[in-house]
């Protein structure tokens, strides 16, 4: 198993969390904290994104 794997998964992990959160402060209704969850949703959804792109460019697409 290499670290780009592990590290996709670690990040993948924490995104689930960040939704999970954002739809427990939702249901609260606290919408401070929802808007905080949105924003880190959006923040380590685009850090996945990136990276995916930065390891295909530099190991290849057969790196997942």
């Amino acid at each position: 198993m290499s670290i780009a794997l592990v590290h996709r998964i670690t990040i993948g992990t924490a995104l689930a969390g960040a939704i999970a959160y954002t739809v427990w402060a939702v249901l609260q209704p606290d919408w401070l904290a929802a808007l905080g969850g949105v924003a880190a949703t959006v923040a380590i959804g685009a850090y996945l994104r990136n990276l995916r792109a930065r390891l295909d460019q530099k190991l290849g697409p057969d790196a997942r």
